[in-house]
């Protein structure tokens, strides 16, 4: 009898363990399931004849035209996407404090409410 699991035990950064359970509930996956998921997506990638970042990366910087991706290729971008618009940049930041200086900047506060910013720094709540 052979008493070997089929299973192996690893350690996951927290982060992504979290990030495969919320993508794991939309797509009614168990979280190894996800795991399983996009580990076969990588290796899929790494696999395919012709794929190189290079094409994602011109398409992230503007030089290329993403229609042009392949769908592998395009999954990539879309992800280097939503990482760069979740962090924004030095001109973002900037722009925004101009923005928020010279008042009529509408968005949330820390509580959740929806506030506009008056010329000096101040806020009002609006709702």
């Amino acid at each position: 009898m052979n008493t070997k699991s089929q299973f192996a035990t690893v350690k996951l950064p927290l982060q992504l363990v979290d990030q495969a359970r919320q993508e794991a509930a939309v797509f009614h996956r168990s979280i190894g399931g996800q795991l399983e998921h996009w580990a076969s997506l990588g290796r899929a990638v790494e696999n395919a004849p012709g794929f190189t970042l290079d094409r994602v990366r011109a398409a992230v910087e503007g030089r290329f035209d993403p229609a042009d991706l392949s769908p592998v290729e395009r999954e990539y971008f879309y992800d280097a996407m939503d990482d760069i618009m979740a962090q924004p940049g030095a001109n973002e930041e900037a722009n925004l404090q101009a923005l928020v200086s010279a008042g009529g900047a509408v968005g949330m506060d820390d509580q959740g409410r929806l506030v506009r910013s008056r010329k000096g720094g101040t806020t009002e709540v609006m709702g």
